[in-house]
């Protein structure tokens, strides 16, 4: 009996699991990094990026510098999110390595 509960906790766990993936999928974070806009869902897959025009005045270094800035600000956010699922998964429990 034991096996037949532990197989039945693991598939609504992974249940669970599919319907977080598709909630963080779904789940849409914008970032406008000063005119850099930088759209990802919450599993941090890229979805957009928008340069303004007026920034290619603006020298390579300087750029490059607002995109990558972008980038890391989108990504905390999304990693943020993606840890408040999580907690709201596994009940608060603390699980070495995530």
């Amino acid at each position: 009996m034991e096996l037949f509960k532990m197989a039945k906790e693991t598939m609504a766990m992974r249940s669970k699991i599919n319907e977080m993936d598709k909630k963080l999928k779904s789940q849409i974070i914008d970032v406008d990094y000063r005119g850099v806009k930088v759209q990802v869902n919450a599993k941090n897959e890229f979805l957009n990026l928008s340069i303004p025009g007026h920034l290619f005045k603006e020298s390579k270094d300087k750029i490059e510098k607002f995109i990558l800035s972008a980038f890391i600000e989108a990504n905390k956010k999304a990693q943020n999110v993606m840890t408040e699922e999580f907690k709201k998964l596994s009940g608060g429990l603390k699980i070495p390595g995530l």
